[in-house]
């Protein structure tokens, strides 16, 4: 019998357990010792489903931030046509520069979960101290609170992403693991009891497992 090699990743342990399960079933002289391992499959089968879930609400959830993120993009360049058209679309005017020392896109184009929110948050700071200027005042009450909400909403898509993104982890990096470990014991164990079974014929023993490895067939010679 064949143990699988350290790279087997945990998708390929459940069709040779379900092999191994169903054929000491099917033997009236190994009936029931199957049931060890046939528990750990379930659990095995229904992590990876959970796996699969959880990696298709990471995509969902990435995509929502993505959308959170365009929107707030589309109000920073509102703001910054307001604002060119302010300083008659002089970039090298100091107000324009207060908001924008290196452009639009070193906003816009920045990472979205951290970059991005820190760097509005600084232009929102700025929007406060210029709430009661006179050229930028109406500009800034226009156009701060829309900024503010669509950054709140893209920090909260990017907390929900992140807390997928840690239940994902924990999956792949604890919970998988400590499954693989023990299906490799059931597994073991249910060969030491079949061989007890067949101790006569301890041949018979690798008729209940399939390799986990395809084994290259042996070339003819010619005689």
């Amino acid at each position: 019998m064949e143990m699988p090699p350290e790279d087997t990743p945990p998708e390929a342990y459940l069709p040779r357990s379900a092999y191994s399960i169903a054929r000491v079933a099917a033997d009236p002289k190994t009936a029931g010792l199957e049931l060890a391992l046939a528990a750990i499959h379930v659990d095995f089968k229904k992590i990876l489903r959970d796996r699969e879930d959880h990696e298709e609400e990471v995509e969902k959830r990435s995509a929502v931030l993505d959308a959170r993120d365009n929107e707030l993009d589309e109000d920073i360049g509102g703001f910054e046509l307001g604002l060119l058209a302010l300083v008659t679309k002089n970039r090298g005017d100091a107000r324009y520069r207060r908001y924008f020392p290196e452009g639009l896109r070193q906003v816009t184009t920045a990472e979205p979960r951290k970059e991005e929110p820190e760097l509005v948050g600084d232009m929102l700071d700025s929007m406060t101290e210029d709430m009661n200027d006179p050229e930028l005042g109406s500009l800034v009450a226009t156009w701060a609170p829309k900024i503010s909400n669509s950054r709140s909403k893209v920090l909260a898509a990017s907390e929900n992403l992140a807390l997928t993104e840690k239940e994902l982890a924990l999956l792949n990096d604890k919970r998988i693991p400590a499954l693989m470990a023990a299906w490799r014991t059931e597994y073991k164990k249910l060969e030491g009891q079949l061989t007890a079974v067949y101790a006569s014929n301890p041949k018979m023993v690798d008729r209940f497992f399939k390799p986990f490895r395809k084994r290259s067939k042996a070339k003819k010679t010619d005689r």
